[in-house]
């Protein structure tokens, strides 16, 4: 299990006033990435406490995610949820949660317009917005006490129905996106955040062809403390750019799925590339989630074909080996 860490220094997070409590707005802590010193845009955190240490922003991330645990708002302690590994080739892992919710997101809606035009009141709690994440202008990281989120932010809201510990969605600021299902620039974003938070816990994920929050593109990503089945698998190599282009793409091989990796340290060859074969795929009708590990060097792309009895397709954690059962029959059974 993935645990928290005490966040200590001057960072006050969690004081009687609620930041969110203002009347010109909502407020909330807002998290300013350093500018990486670095060769070939090479992804690296420089917020680490020392060797070893979790990064600021993990630490920040874990600790609001706890705070909001302990208020009480999750629908359920998923630390609690059982767990099994299916054994064999693969090792899918399944969890048993008869209260799981898959829509959990479209609570949220209102966080798809500009936080210009929010204000607190009676109606509409905040509670569930964490934090924002955004580029900075200093060399080193710094944390921004009660503001406005900037256009150019990515919101962490705490999902109240977790699949892992950690649960969260990034959802980038409405006034910022440039298009309803792909914006290279806040993916560009995603990925230096998942380097910042420096954890192999944490796995960011992604589906294309959602409905559950039509014309706004979002993230989500929690921690898992085992390697995905998927990252287990066998890989054979399709282009190996690594001393070219900085980035080399491979075909997963014995798995159920068709799945393609693509590694590089240089944010912005994955970046690019990544945003290309996603596009491409939209363009042609062709749904498909991905996974990001490793701290953002690692994408996992999964192309999918609907259920054509369902009309359903697998969410990204299920592309990658991990699923959710609702009932304890059919958690008994699977095998």
């Amino acid at each position: 299990m993935v645990s928290a860490t005490k966040l200590e220094g001057g960072y006050c997070f969690h004081s009687k006033n609620s930041p969110l409590d203002q009347p010109e707005g909502v407020k909330i802590h807002l998290y300013r990435l350093g500018i990486e010193q670095r060769e070939h845009d090479a992804l690296k955190s420089f917020a680490c406490a020392g060797e070893g240490s979790p990064s600021l922003l993990d630490t920040i991330i874990l600790s609001q995610w706890e705070n909001f645990a302990q208020k009480g708002q999750l629908g359920y302690d998923v630390t609690t949820c059982e767990l099994k590994v299916i054994e064999g080739q693969r090792d899918f892992v399944i969890q048993m949660n008869d209260k799981w919710n898959s829509f959990s997101l479209k609570k949220y809606d209102k966080f798809g317009h500009p936080f210009g035009c929010l204000k607190p009141n009676s109606a509409r709690s905040y509670e569930e917005l964490l934090l924002c994440i955004a580029e900075g202008e200093n060399n080193e990281p710094e944390v921004v006490p009660s503001i406005t989120p900037p256009n150019n932010g990515v919101l962490l809201i705490a999902n109240a129905y977790p699949v892992e510990y950690g649960h969260i969605f990034l959802v980038p600021n409405a006034t910022n996106q440039l298009s309803s299902f792909w914006d290279k620039r806040m993916f560009g974003l995603i990925t230096k955040i998942a380097s910042e938070v420096n954890s192999a816990a944490f796995r960011v994920f992604f589906d294309d062809g959602t409905s559950i929050v039509p014309k706004h593109m979002f993230f989500q990503a929690c921690y898992f403390a085992n390697p995905l089945p998927v990252e287990s698998s066998s890989t054979v190599a399709l282009y190996d750019g690594a001393t070219r282009s900085g980035i080399c793409v491979s075909e997963i091989v014995d798995y159920p799925l068709k799945a393609l990796v693509f590694t590089s340290t240089n944010v912005n060859a994955l970046v690019d590339v990544v945003s290309e074969a996603c596009l491409a795929l939209h363009e042609n009708n062709t749904v498909h989630s991905l996974m990001m590990s490793n701290n953002g060097r690692n994408v996992f792309l999964f192309p999918q074909v609907k259920n054509l009895v369902t009309g359903c397709c697998l969410s990204a954690w299920e592309c990658c080996g991990y699923f959710v059962y609702h009932t304890k029959v059919d958690f008994d059974r699977a095998s």
